[in-house]
């Protein structure tokens, strides 16, 4: 399904199924497996404690992490994907809970030198999960539900963790090697699962109409304040089909995953299971695309279908 806001009006598309299976129809209203979208929630987290002043960018991630290896990491170089941590790992095959998965991405050895390279991580947002929940002395989800839906005016019923119906959700993969069953109402990512499906990298369900409401975090300034939104939307790392700012895709100069047809100025996120949120404040239009593409396995790379819609939509 699709969701555009532009220039003050709305509109909202679904089409397909939530379910080829059963052949449930899908409908604007549905909830979707967001993925790595759950990163933007994170990351606005993580700013309305800079915001409040316990927190800098630029702190040794140690300092949040104290497990953490390296004294070099900061928490800025985190939120770029600069602080030198790998991909990913299969945290899940060995351990569970927010804080034994945490522990095991505070022990891995650096991948390369921080701010001397650039590698899309999630373990510094499996971190963050862990490390947000000891500083804000809540669970990590209730700070999010404090700190950024509620004041965003966002339902946390509809955008959150663990949705308890699992029919209002659209299903993705059938996992036949853990799990042995159709994922549906559960998270994908098979790391925020073994978390108790709560992390800062994956794990949060939701609507395009609901999502769509924490955007004005990265274009207006809404929770934050508009020093660090614009901090957020700076080009603080860029390379090869890549520009990043706090949290934020920014659109790549080369090869964008939106639509040429989106300004340089176009921020945005991706996710695993076919999400996607772009925002181009030149045409103020803004996208929420949501997809289960990953129902049939995951060689269904979703980056044509994506770049069809937003061409699309750009006009």
């Amino acid at each position: 399904m699709v969701r555009v806001e532009r220039g003050g009006t709305t509109e909202s598309y679904a089409t397909g199924t939530l379910d080829p299976d059963t052949g449930e129809a899908c409908r604007v209203d549905a909830m979707f497996d967001l993925a790595s979208l759950t990163k933007l929630a994170t990351t606005a987290l993580v700013l309305s404690f800079v915001r409040d002043g316990a927190l800098t960018l630029d702190v040794p991630f140690q300092k949040l992490m104290p497990s953490f290896l390296d004294p070099r990491s900061t928490l800025r170089q985190v939120l770029t994907h600069t602080a030198g941590l790998a991909w990913h790992r299969d945290y899940y095959k060995v351990a569970s809970g927010i804080d034994a998965v945490a522990a095991l991405a505070a022990k891995e050895e650096l991948a390369y030198p921080p701010g001397r390279g650039y590698a899309y991580s999630d373990l510094g947002y499996i971190m963050l999960a862990a490390a947000l929940s000891r500083l804000g002395s809540k669970p990590f989800p209730q700070l999010l539900v404090e700190r950024v839906l509620r004041p965003l005016g966002i339902d946390e019923t509809v955008l959150r963790y663990n949705p308890p119906d699992a029919k209002a959700c659209a299903a993705t993969e059938f996992d036949a090697t853990w799990r042995k069953r159709r994922i549906r109402g559960e998270v994908h990512d098979e790391n925020a699962f073994a978390m108790g499906g709560v992390s800062g990298h994956a794990g949060l369900f939701g609507t395009a109409a609901e999502y769509a409401k924490l955007m004005p975090v990265y274009t207006s300034g809404a929770v934050i304040g508009e020093a660090l939104a614009a901090e957020a939307r700076r080009e603080q790392a860029v390379g090869p089909n890549m520009r990043r700012g706090l949290g934020l895709v920014l659109r790549p100069y080369i090869g964008p995953n939106c639509s040429e047809r989106f300004s340089l100025s176009s921020i945005g996120h991706t996710g695993f299971t076919g999400t996607s949120v772009w925002y181009d404040p030149e045409k103020d239009l803004l996208v929420v695309l949501l997809t289960n593409s990953l129902y049939y396995g995951r060689d269904r790379d979703p980056y044509r279908f994506r770049i069809a819609v937003h061409e699309a939509i750009a006009g």
